[in-house]
């Protein structure tokens, strides 16, 4: 798909880019073989997901929630991920500026 296009339906759709990227990720891992389950995540920097992987994160969250008996454990969930997010893009700042000669 052509730069031009991404960046268009990107600009205009919340969650574009995370779902063309989880798609690229499908196509990528397609040959993986039957012995695995791929669930692809992608998560845009302000924290939006793929609706694949919110469907995989809010029943991982809602398990959690259930043996841990805290309703609240689903959001925490989120909010590592989103944390991990952040954290690797200031990580990736870092060594751009910082590291790259």
């Amino acid at each position: 798909m052509p730069a031009g296009i991404v960046i268009d339906r990107a600009a205009h759709e919340a969650g574009a880019a995370a779902e063309m990227a989880a798609s690229r990720k499908v196509d990528k891992y397609v040959d993986l073989g039957t012995g695995y389950i791929f669930e692809p995540i992608a998560a845009q920097t302000l924290g939006v997901f793929n609706a694949s992987a919110r469907h995989l994160l809010d029943n991982l969250g809602r398990r959690i929630s259930l043996n841990l008996g805290d309703a609240r454990d689903t959001s925490f969930l989120y909010q590592r991920i989103s944390l991990l997010v952040q954290r690797f893009n200031v990580f990736l700042q870092f060594y751009i500026t910082v590291c790259q000669p």
